[in-house]
């Protein structure tokens, strides 16, 4: 039995409002006449790589495609229950996520984003929201062979692995408020900074908090390794 059945009923649902998005604005560009749209935008919001409305329009349910087959894969291991349900909330924030840009950049690329530009603010918006529900599972996150935070310190101790996902849950949470506030300035310059406390996280989260981690674990004489 397909152990993440649910969940990939629901990305098939994804799939096709993902889909709907698509056709939608592949039919008003078509009646445009436009034979290419962007597909990137650097750093000054210019538009700096292009395709053909049909590339562009297929992009969002390729991605949420390509989730359905790593799911129907992942499906094959055994879990428990807490595990499963950890890795059926990233699997559907993710798939939820590329939705929601998939829409952003369609409209964005047929002249609605503001000044031609990408909808910054509705990235701010998303990034924010993604990065405070993730901040808030990583903490809750049990031992899994799927996500988390995967170094080596972390995969050979699973009370490393709690002590370091719920302290880096709080800091990720904090950097999506800060890239929330982001959304409320548009696509100024300045917004580039309310993603730095995001940066440092990372790196805080990745090499930092681990070994602190590994030290409080050592210390406490609890630093056996998982079998």
């Amino acid at each position: 039995m397909n152990k993440f059945k649910r969940e990939l009923a629901i990305l098939a649902v994804l799939l096709i409002a993902v889909s709907a998005i698509s056709v939608f604005y592949y039919g008003k560009m078509m009646d445009a006449g436009v034979e290419k749209v962007p597909i990137h935008w650097n750093i000054n919001n210019e538009p700096d790589n292009f395709a053909s409305p049909l590339v562009a329009c297929l992009f969002g349910p390729g991605m949420v495609i390509l989730i359905m087959v790593a799911t129907f894969a992942m499906s094959r291991k055994e879990y428990s229950k807490s595990e499963k349900r950890s890795t059926r909330f990233v699997i559907l924030l993710i798939a939820s996520f590329l939705v929601f840009i998939n829409w952003v950049a369609l409209k964005s690329a047929l002249g609605y984003g503001s000044d031609g530009g990408i909808d910054i603010s509705a990235i701010h918006l998303g990034l924010g929201l993604m990065f405070i529900l993730l901040g808030n599972q990583l903490g809750k996150l049990p031992y899994s062979r799927w996500v988390g935070i995967r170094v080596p310190a972390t995969l050979n101790n699973e009370e490393v692995w709690n002590r370091v996902h719920r302290k880096s849950g709080k800091y990720m949470v904090l950097s999506g408020a800060c890239i929330l506030i982001a959304a409320f300035l548009g696509d100024k310059p300045l917004t580039i900074i309310f993603y730095i406390p995001f940066i440092v996280s990372l790196i805080l989260m990745i090499f930092v908090i681990p070994a602190i981690a590994t030290k409080q674990v050592e210390n406490e004489g609890k630093l056996n390794k998982n079998n």
